[in-house]
């Protein structure tokens, strides 16, 4: 009987994400797909900045480059068309992570580039046409049964990883129930694809706020163009998906995209009806098995963020077992993934579903009262925060210092300038590394030697960086600033770039003592 160090069940984007860390980490993997093939129909269409900055960590930032178009604004048109606001500039301007915060991509061509990469790694054993049949959880080793057309396999995996989507096999086995907030709606998703012949330049996305009939248009990648139209009560499901019925709907918006494109200029990709849901796994662990994307958590799309939050639960989880297997990190360490995963979901899912309330009312009063209040809250911007696709998705709790020095700093992502080196420019992140890290703001050379003195200072690997114009010049002023503004003098980056902690006193060599200590205690 063969035996990994994880099993991931599920290949998809998330499940190939996480296979990619892990193997690029150098653990022993199989992975475990029933589909053959990628699904050649896009799902997910939306990137946010920290997704890409997570893609930059594993490699392949360049080449996801090659297939993104980044959005130009947001328009929220009432029901005859006129528009609500108007949000634009989202990736103009400072970006805290390094890229800009809204972007379009096309999945088949994303699953691709991970998998293509995948197969550099010899470490990684893929069973394609495979389906997982049996599950023995445990604390130690897990014990696994697949099949596929003609066999049956057996193995054991110190960690599986449940990436089989919403209809979860593994959350079914440690039965696991969710949590519901109760915002089910039945869509219409279509992929349209327009005819070369047509240019779209914009890639303004539209919410047409019609009580009529909710509907979303985004021009996504090239010509491809994602619709959504909501299903009303008394709708025909069967004709609701029927092709004259998705290209009449399409016809009163397709002037938005190009005046001379006409319900006839393109070809039907597929519309599907789906359910729209919010759900969350009310715990995201049993034992050493892990629920990662959908598996854990559906998110309603408004917001652009299932799939981005599923990378970002591979992220956190990742470098925890890392941890664990290289440096000997306790595995409590493990329940944090829960706490710091579903506190963040659950603010998506929570703002996802307010911008669904917004644009989907069917009652004519509240459109006419929601019209009202757009139109005034355009001339008050923060009254329209949760339409925002730009959010930090900080950590409150987890691994974070909440007790020794709270403020506001710990628990955020850390920005990620573009630094110029005496040598060559870096992204941030390149240069700290994916370990914890260090920075001293404005500390001398003796004061360093002595910090790198502490019984408790080799948790950091020599990931320990001065921060002063003679060791890193920053061409984005807005690091210094952001570093000026917070008054920090220390601060401690987790491997997932969000801060564990931060003095912002005095440089006392004390302080930064006693917050190492508590680091080194809290994963020890």
């Amino acid at each position: 009987m063969k035996n990994f160090d994880v099993a991931i069940i599920g290949f998809g984007p998330v499940g190939a994400t996480a296979a990619n860390m892990f193997a690029k980490s150098g653990f022993n993997i199989i992975v475990v797909e029933s589909k053959f093939d990628i699904w050649d129909i896009p799902r997910a269409v939306h990137f946010d900045g920290q997704t890409q900055r997570i893609f930059q960590s594993m490699g392949i930032m360049d080449q996801i480059d090659k297939i993104i178009d980044p959005a130009t604004e947001v328009k929220f048109l009432d029901a005859k068309g006129k528009e609500l606001i108007h949000l634009g500039g989202m990736n103009e301007g400072y970006q805290l992570n390094g890229y800009v915060e809204d972007v379009f991509f096309n999945q088949p061509k994303f699953e691709k580039i991970l998998r293509d990469n995948a197969k550099k790694y010899e470490n990684i054993d893929l069973k394609l046409g495979y389906e997982l049949i049996n599950l023995e959880a445990n604390d130690g080793i897990n014990n696994l049964k697949i099949v596929n057309s003609s066999s049956e396999e057996s193995f054991t995996a110190k960690y599986v990883l449940g990436c089989d989507g919403a209809d979860s096999f593994i959350r079914k086995s440690l039965k696991i129930e969710s949590h519901d907030f109760n915002c089910d709606q039945d869509w219409v998703v279509v992929d349209y694809l327009v005819d070369e012949k047509y240019s779209i330049e914009d890639r303004c996305r539209y919410q047409i706020c019609d009580y009529k009939r909710p509907t979303t248009l985004l021009p996504i990648t090239e010509n491809h163009v994602r619709w959504e139209f909501m299903i009303k009560p008394d709708d025909d499901i069967s004709n609701m998906e029927n092709e004259s019925t998705i290209r009449n709907l399409m016809e009163p918006h397709l002037w938005r995209l190009n005046p001379q494109i006409t319900k006839e200029s393109g070809t039907l990709l597929r519309s599907s009806k789906y359910t729209f849901h919010g759900l969350l796994a009310k715990d995201f662990k049993y034992k050493n098995c892990f629920l990662i994307g959908d598996a854990a958590h559906q998110t309603p799309p408004f917001l652009g963020q299932g799939l981005c939050q599923g990378i970002k639960d591979a992220y956190n989880l990742v470098w925890k077992i890392n941890g664990i297997d290289k440096h000997h990190y306790s595995k409590k360490i493990l329940d944090t993934y829960t706490i710091e995963r579903s506190e963040v979901v659950t603010f998506a899912i929570e703002t996802a579903i307010k911008q669904q309330n917004i644009i989907a009312s069917q009652s004519m009063i509240k459109s006419f009262l929601r019209d009202l209040f757009l139109r005034t809250a355009a001339f008050f911007p923060k009254l329209l925060s949760f339409l925002s696709f730009s959010y930090p998705w900080n950590y409150s709790n987890g691994i974070i210092d909440n007790n020794l020095y709270p403020n506001d700093v710990n628990g955020i992502i850390i920005p990620q300038p573009n630094l110029k080196l005496r040598v060559n420019d870096l992204p941030f992140d390149q240069y700290i590394g994916d370990e914890f890290a260090l920075l001293l703001f404005k500390c001398d050379h003796v004061f360093l030697e002595k910090i790198n003195s502490l019984s408790n200072i080799n948790i950091f690997n020599n990931n320990i960086f001065q921060v002063d114009e003679n060791h890193i010049f920053n061409e984005d002023t807005e690091f210094f600033n952001w570093h000026n503004d917070k008054n920090i003098t220390a601060v401690i980056i987790k491997p997932d770039k969000h801060v564990y902690g931060a003095i912002t006193d005095s440089m006392k060599f004390e302080n930064i003592e006693k917050l190492i200590n508590k680091l080194h205690n809290d994963l020890f």
